[in-house]
């Protein structure tokens, strides 16, 4: 057998053996009282396999809840809290700044932002890791979110411009760096922002402390045809343009990476530990661009949570919650870590 191939399924198993453990140290859930009525559920539609899998589990020990979900988009999720249509939103992505200020202008306060599953791998449009590529002679291996902040945006006095300031040398020395990223503006290029820009969700457009996105930053958006369907992929765009370019580095989902260009291994921190972008590093959630699933909801400072919704966001962040995702290969469980923290914010 390929060597390559059995250390990708060594990696698999490996990983697979981690989440099984993971699986032991969340909570049970249990019973906290019985609850009846209806939760509506409404926003990502790809969301829709994992949701009915939790409303099955659930009912299994709440059998007087109903559900009404409503599969429309990540879009409407927000204002289906705002305008009470429903009672929690799924989004494949983090609440946009535009979203959360509309709300606040109706509440006052922020909705419960609650991460319930891992993102994908490399599943186009289903909440996909970012990698960090360059072209395959590239001699770099590995960089900081400071460094991508450098690169990507534009600092003050810190903006990083040329390979040299990478520490490359050779044909590399005094060459501008080429940088390679979704449409600013975009939902993807929003939690590039998050993470590595560290934006605020209701801070607005504005980068923290007055920076913005490189103003050489080449842009891709998805080509669509005439009955509004993708015809050819941003990322397969991008990829295609980088591996012609020595001097380039791009953000991208792994799906469309080709022979031309290849993965960095990525930092949180200015001193490691760097992470390589593989499936075991988002099931274990160790890479630093990994993505979340939500849940929002709205929920008043300081006042309960319904008590069935508390009790059906208790079950999904529970171990039976979290292992009724297995089976499928798109999104993943939380670790018990993440799904630990999260239960604390409905406590």
């Amino acid at each position: 057998m390929n060597q390559h191939l059995v250390a990708t399924f060594a990696a698999v198993v490996a990983a697979f053996i981690v989440q099984a453990q993971e699986f032991s140290a969340l909570p049970e859930y249990r019973q906290a009282g019985e609850v009846s009525g209806t939760i509506r559920a409404l926003g990502n539609h790809y969301m829709d396999p994992i949701l009915v899998r939790w409303e099955e589990g659930f009912r299994k020990y709440q059998p007087r809840v109903q559900f009404e979900n409503r599969s429309l988009s990540t879009a409407h999720a927000i204002a289906a809290l705002y305008f009470n249509v429903a009672d929690i939103g799924l989004m494949g992505r983090e609440i946009a700044p535009l979203e959360n200020l509309a709300f606040r202008r109706m509440f006052k306060y922020d909705p419960t932002e609650l991460a319930v599953a891992t993102g994908s791998y490399n599943v186009p449009f289903q909440t996909f890791a970012f990698a960090i590529l360059v072209h395959k002679d590239n001699p770099l291996t590995q960089i900081t979110f400071d460094q991508l902040a450098g690169i990507f945006g534009c600092r003050s006095g810190r903006n990083i411009r040329t390979w040299d300031q990478l520490g490359l040398r050779g044909i590399y020395a005094h060459k501008p760096i080429h940088v390679y990223g979704y449409a600013t503006g975009s939902n993807l290029a929003s939690f590039f922002e998050l993470k590595v820009f560290k934006a605020n969700a209701s801070g607005g457009p504005t980068l923290p402390e007055g920076a913005r996105w490189n103003c050489d930053l080449r842009e891709y958006s998805n080509v669509y045809d005439a009955r509004d369907k993708v015809q050819t992929d941003s990322g397969d765009l991008m990829m295609r343009d980088l591996g012609q370019d020595p001097y380039g580095i791009a953000y991208c989902g792994i799906a469309s990476k080709t022979a031309l260009v290849k993965t960095l291994a990525v930092s949180e921190k200015p001193d490691g530990p760097f992470v390589e972008m593989k499936r075991a590093t988002i099931m274990d959630r160790s890479y630093p661009l990994t993505r979340s699933m939500y849940i929002y909801v709205n929920r008043a400072p300081g006042k309960p949570l319904d008590p069935k919704l508390k009790e059906f966001l208790t079950y999904i962040l529970s171990r039976q919650g979290q292992e009724s995702m297995t089976g499928q290969e798109v999104f993943y469980p939380l670790t018990a870590k993440a799904a630990q923290r999260e239960l604390k914010k409905i406590e």
